[in-house]
């Protein structure tokens, strides 16, 4: 397993898994497309597993460059010919150190960190014990569901 920024190269493979698990989104590659060229406010990140590119993540900077700043985990994604082996886990918790660090090159720290995901998913519990997030909020009637955001107003710094 390898865990690293994606490059322009890895897009297609992005926007494959984030078809596979997120099937009723539309514009996949668009919006992959879109969220690379974000950066540096927005950074992909790849885990490699035999091989291939098995899943991603994204991190954002939410509320602009500031001294004291929030990160978002926008969206993480595993394909499903490899979940249930810790994978989502690992890249997380890597990502998220390193994302950190990115913040830091650019002159600003990250205090804060946010998520949202839906009501009932099983990423929840994932995301709790991984960015000791806890409910902060609750979008009723969001999407498909209630949208449930998470928050932890207390990051470390790498």
């Amino acid at each position: 397993m390898n865990i690293r920024h994606a490059t322009q190269n890895d897009i297609g493979s992005i926007a494959q898994i984030y078809l596979n698990c997120f099937p009723n989104e539309r514009e996949h590659v668009l919006w992959v497309k879109s969220s690379f060229n974000a950066f540096p406010r927005a950074v992909y990140y790849v885990v490699e597993h035999q091989g291939v590119i098995a899943g991603y993540i994204l991190w954002c900077v939410k509320n602009g460059f500031r001294d004291s700043t929030i990160a978002e985990l926008e969206q993480v994604a595993v394909d499903p010919k490899f979940s249930g082996g810790g994978l989502g886990r690992r890249l997380i918790e890597d990502s998220f150190e390193r994302f950190k660090k990115h913040v830091e090159d650019n002159g600003y720290r990250v205090s804060a960190v946010m998520v949202t995901t839906t009501e009932g998913n099983y990423a929840e519990n994932l995301y709790k014990s991984t960015l000791h997030v806890s409910r902060a909020a609750v979008l009723k009637g969001y999407g498909s569901g209630n949208e449930i955001i998470l928050y932890n107003h207390s990051v470390e710094s790498t």
